[in-house]
């Protein structure tokens, strides 16, 4: 009898239900919603489809990672995680002010918001990482 072993840094497919799986859920998203934009200091910025699908391939991407650091006990994760908070952090220092516009009603975004949003980003750095390192 054969034994099937998938290998260990095989997470081509793995990794792809995550990230499309995410870029699929954000594009759904924005044709139910749709109509956003950011606003702020520097005017208003449309945002349509494309960004939204984008940012959720981020969110799959970092859902990805946080899979794998749980898996392997890294860390690592948590650094990631925390310097893209602290970037977040800085970010929402500079540009102050932000919100989102949806169907006629802005909502405001202060730090807290923008510092998760870093986080995500930093966490799925750490996937793009786990996914590349063989």
């Amino acid at each position: 009898m054969t034994q099937s072993h998938q290998n260990p840094q095989d997470n081509s497919g793995e990794s792809a239900a995550f990230i499309g799986g995410g870029a699929a859920i954000g594009t759904g998203i924005s044709a139910t919603v749709g109509g956003m934009g950011l606003v702020g200091g520097f005017g208003g910025v449309a945002i349509g489809m494309a960004p939204v699908a984008a940012a959720g391939a981020v969110v799959g991407t970092a859902a990805y990672g946080a899979k794998k650091a749980i898996e392997q006990k890294d860390a690592l994760a948590v650094s990631a995680a925390a310097g893209g908070a602290a970037a977040g952090a800085g970010i929402s220092a500079v540009m102050g002010g932000m919100g989102l516009a949806v169907a006629g009603t802005a909502v405001g975004v202060g730090m807290a918001p923008i510092a998760a949003a870093g986080a995500v980003v930093g966490l799925a750095g750490y996937g793009l990482t786990k996914l590349f390192n063989k």
